[in-house]
């Protein structure tokens, strides 16, 4: 048990770092009452990891046995007797995962998925977080794709929302992170973690109110994607949207996303990267939105991208549609 705890406690200090770090790094023009939000999601990161865990796992925190090998094995003993009991299933790949056998602990997830036929959120959650904590606590495209199908089977899932939330957080994306948290913490926490959620919550506001769209010069966007485009976009893959003067040069304004359609998407001035370099009210410019294979907002081979013109501070919304290829 001292090794798991160790484990988890590094996974939770690099899930907090991994967090922070983004809103923490120093930027052009930054004031330092802008960085509370960096070391709110740290705190948040370390919070949760160590009080969601015992509150919402099944493992006698209480009474913890004197071997724990030995308590899998009733749960195991379960899984012989009675092969296609989910519960067993679920049971054997949460104990295995409490005693950090990972490669068992994936295979009972990946049974209980299976005999769930992709149905049990339990067992999606649970082969997430196996494979995080494999993956030295950093989530993967697999990982978030396995938390999404969790959360549209159980939006109520603790796991799924947590991890997610997080994930979106360090995207950028505060609207989708900020919902996931209030979701959290619908499900009534204990108090500690009320409140390191009030904190995160608070702080992703500031943050919001900071990008708010300047009205003079916002461009209000439907992004979509083709249909013939839908089945290759990987899980986890961001879109950049991006602004451009139709005469070149730097970016006007650009934001970072989920590639998720469709969505609602707004820029304006206050998105701009450069400082003294950003739209004017009435100019007429280029918006691309990119699907990026590299996670990088430059062009790269087999990107997909729409693009469309606009003329800033227009209030009609606009359709773009991604349906091109990166030659």
């Amino acid at each position: 048990m001292i090794g798991f705890v160790i484990c988890a406690a590094l996974c939770a200090a690099g899930a907090a770092l991994f967090v922070a770090a983004p809103l923490l790094r120093a930027r052009r023009g930054a004031a330092p009452a802008e960085r509370p939000a960096g070391a709110v999601a740290g705190l948040l990161v370390i919070v949760a990891a160590f009080l969601l865990y015992p509150l919402w796992s099944h493992y006698p925190w209480g009474d913890v046995p004197a071997a724990e090998n030995e308590s899998v094995g009733p749960l195991l003993k379960a899984t012989v007797d009675n092969p296609e009991d989910l519960p067993a299933w679920l049971n054997l790949g949460g104990a295995y995962l409490k005693i950090q056998q990972w490669p068992l602990a994936r295979r009972s997830f990946q049974h209980a998925d299976h005999l769930s036929h992709g149905s049990s959120a339990a067992a999606l959650s649970g082969l997430g977080e196996t494979i995080l904590f494999e993956n030295g606590g950093n989530e993967t495209p697999q990982t978030t794709e396995l938390f999404n199908r969790a959360l549209q089977l159980d939006p109520h899932s603790p796991q799924a929302l947590f991890y997610t939330g997080i994930a979106l957080l360090n995207a950028g994306d505060l609207q989708n992170a900020r919902a996931r948290f209030a979701s959290l913490r619908d499900l009534s926490p204990p108090p500690a973690v009320m409140d390191a959620l009030d904190k995160q919550i608070a702080g992703i506001d500031v943050e919001i109110a900071k990008h708010r769209p300047d009205p003079a010069t916002a461009i209000h966007l439907q992004v979509l994607l083709a249909a013939s485009l839908a089945g290759h976009v990987p899980a986890g893959t961001s879109m950049f949207v991006f602004v451009r003067s139709p005469q070149g040069g730097p970016p006007l304004a650009v934001k970072r996303l989920s590639a998720t359609f469709p969505q609602q998407v707004e820029l304006s001035s206050t998105d701009s990267v450069l400082a003294g370099h950003g739209m004017s009210a009435g100019q007429t410019v280029q918006v691309i939105a990119r699907i990026s294979a590299a996670g990088t907002p430059t062009a790269s081979p087999g990107d997909l991208y729409g693009e469309i013109s606009a003329i800033a501070g227009k209030s009609e919304p606009r359709r773009l549609v991604i349906d091109k290829h990166s030659p």
